[in-house]
């Protein structure tokens, strides 16, 4: 499929079968915040939809376009309503620099980009991926939805540095992968989104974030997310 003929059945709410585009809905308050695949430019790593996202999110209001690739409700009235964020899709041609999204693609990837927490990643995998994110949050002893509204102004918002400097365990680790990388509570590590209700939705990859005029070609839509 041609980006152009994309954006046309996009906007006109129109369905189709999608194949070699990938693509990410991104968001922010002023214009600055969308000359990247992410508003933070601190950020090294994102996550994308493949063909069968982008197919999925057809014919969709843009809240429930969300809702299908893994946001809570909560998190997009807060990200809305409270922070006033506009949202764009980008969509461009596959290329070679994504890869699925199973924890040992990610531990690949995050590890390729930190090195110098590799190590620890790597000591944590197994029990990453057995542990549900409901006992992450119990042995933390906190809410990271929570901690995530502060920011990094919250000692326990954990940054690079501090999963570098510090504690070595499997909540640390996922702490990390959490406000970090931004791999959230409903992240599976089996290469789908899932929403609130445990309904598999589609295939997402994580990649290297890029600058979006860098992607070659590609299409920025607006989108308009109405809170229910």
């Amino acid at each position: 499929m041609q980006l152009n003929e994309y954006r046309k059945l996009f906007e006109q709410n129109q369905l189709a079968k999608v194949d070699g585009l990938c693509g990410r809905i991104i968001r922010g308050t002023k214009p600055e915040d969308f000359v990247t695949l992410t508003e933070n430019p601190t950020r090294k790593l994102v996550m994308l939809m493949g063909p069968d996202g982008l197919e999925k999110i057809m014919g969709k209001t843009d809240y429930e376009a969300l809702v299908d690739i893994g946001y809570e409700p909560n998190y997009i009235v807060r990200k809305v309503v409270d922070e006033g964020n506009q949202f764009k899709l980008v969509v461009f041609v596959e290329g070679s620099g994504a890869k699925l999204a199973t924890w040992d693609n990610v531990a690949a990837v995050v590890a390729d980009v930190y090195p110098d927490i590799a190590t620890k990643l790597y000591q944590n995998l197994e029990a990453l991926k057995q542990m549900s994110f409901e006992d992450v949050e119990n042995n933390a002893g906190f809410d990271f939805s929570e901690v995530d509204k502060v920011g990094a102004g919250d000692n326990r918002f954990m940054t690079y540095e501090q999963f570098r400097d510090g504690n070595d365990d499997v909540v640390a680790a996922r702490a990390f992968l959490y406000f970090s990388i931004h791999l959230r509570e409903l992240f599976s590590g089996d290469g789908y989104t899932y929403d609130a209700n445990g309904n598999r939705g589609l295939m997402e990859y994580i990649t290297p974030n890029k600058s979006i005029n860098t992607l070659g070609n590609s299409e920025v839509i607006d989108m308009l997310v109405v809170v229910p």
